[in-house]
Formats: structure tokens, C-alpha cells, sequence
């Protein structure tokens, strides 16, 4: 993650790390999808709603001034299924055990599944496009033309 100047400011730093965010859940969902028919697998998962609450508090706490000088601004505090370290993102899964359990001992819903793996890629997407725009306007005023 950036750390200072241009890049480690406004919407930057919060950008990268939803990327990094939705990069490692995707590969936790694809590992679901892939252990569908597994007897005894159970899914796994990060509550989405960890990252957002993490997210919004790095926000308050670079508004209100305090991790501006301490500890530079955005810092992400460690949830209990994610931990933070300063260029990446490491995930905690835990069993999601809401689905039917199956003879096999496996807990699988499709279609959830599909549509859990759906918005995060939407999401990744989205941040994505915003960051390469950021990117695209810095790159224009340091040329100096659109």
C-alpha cells in the first residue's frame, strides 16, 4: 500500500486495498466452487461487512486527524478474519456452515456460491476502473496535457 504523497492520499490508499480485499476472497470462493463435490469440505468465508467496518474506521480516523501524524493516514486495523500488514491483506476464513449439509458431509449452495463469487467480482472490477482513472489524471497532469 502506499505510504505518503500523492499516491497514499484521497481515495488511493482505500482503492488498493479493496482490490487486495476482493483479490483474496475471490480465491477463497474459487477454492469453494472448486471443493463443491469434496465429501466433507465445508465453504469458508470472510464477512464482507469485516472489511467495510475496517475500511470506514481507517476513514474516521484519517478525517479526525489522528493516524495523520502517528501512523499515516488510512491505516487499516486488523479484524477478527483479516489482518492488515502494510502492502497486504491476509485472510482468516471461517466455516460459513449456513448451507444445507448434504449425505457427504458438505455444505454447498450453488448458487449462492456463484453469486458471492458475481459481486465480488463486480466490486474488484469497480475499484479497479476508479484506480486506473486516478491514475489516468495524474499521469495527464504530470505530462501536462489530457
Amino acid at each position: 500500500m502506499s505510504s505518503g504523497g500523492i499516491e497514499g492520499s484521497g481515495a488511493t490508499p482505500y482503492l488498493e486495498r479493496l482490490m487486495q480485499f476482493s483479490w483474496k476472497r475471490n480465491e477463497l470462493l474459487q477454492d469453494n466452487i472448486a471443493n463443491l463435490d469434496t465429501p466433507g469440505y465445508r465453504t469458508r468465508d470472510v464477512p464482507v461487512s469485516e472489511f467495510q467496518a475496517a475500511m470506514r474506521e481507517a476513514r474516521n480516523r484519517e478525517r479526525s486527524g489522528i493516524d495523520a501524524v502517528s501512523r499515516g493516514a488510512g491505516r487499516f486495523e486488523d479484524r477478527a478474519g483479516i489482518r492488515f500488514s502494510d502492502r497486504s491483506i491476509e485472510l482468516r476464513p471461517v466455516e460459513r456452515g449456513d448451507d444445507l449439509l448434504y449425505h457427504d458431509g458438505n455444505d454447498r449452495n450453488l448458487e449462492q456460491l456463484m453469486q458471492g463469487l458475481t459481486e465480488n467480482a463486480m466490486t474488484f472490477r469497480f475499484a479497479s476502473e476508479l484506480f486506473r482513472k486516478s491514475h489516468d489524471i495524474l499521469r495527464a497532469a504530470i505530462r501536462e496535457r489530457p
